[in-house]
């Protein structure tokens, strides 16, 4: 049998929050390990939330259901700085910390009438953005908390 196979840079990407995504190959990140939770999730795209960039969604490839609202942790906690683990920058190929990207999930909670906006410190999202790999570092330290509370208003 014989099949051709056509090379593109473009792809697809069907999801339910944001249509159809077209993105280059080369911009989707590869998970080493998935995260709890997500098992067989493997494949992500990054989309910016807002024009400033402060804010981005982790889009999942595989799921159109599942993304992730993702922000730079610095930008409301200047002090935080995580421990980086031989294993984890052994799996990630980062040779170079230049290339590593360190951003948190946000969560949004409540109602219209009262909402709260906070951080997962605890579970980073660590990106090689030399090799477009990812993975989630969940931190065994008390000093950062699954919730950091930056926001709550009416």
């Amino acid at each position: 049998m014989n099949m051709t196979q056509q090379t593109t840079s473009e792809m697809i990407i069907e999801t339910s929050r944001f249509g159809s995504v077209t993105v280059n190959e080369d911009r989707v990140v590869g998970f080493v390990h998935s995260m709890p939770g997500f098992e067989g999730l493997k494949r992500f795209i990054l989309i910016d939330h807002d024009e400033d960039g402060v804010f981005k969604w982790l889009q999942s490839v595989e799921n159109p259901d599942t993304a992730f609202l993702l922000t730079d942790p610095t930008q409301y906690l200047k002090e935080y700085n995580i421990p980086l683990r031989k294993n984890d920058l052994k799996s990630l190929g980062l040779g170079d910390k230049t290339n590593l990207v360190v951003l948190v999930m946000v969560c949004v909670s409540g109602t219209d009438d009262k909402r709260e906006v906070s951080l997962n410190l605890k579970g980073p999202i660590l990106f090689n953005t030399e090799n477009m790999t990812a993975m989630q570092s969940i931190l065994d330290t008390e000093e950062f908390r699954v919730n950091h509370v930056i926001s709550a208003g009416k």
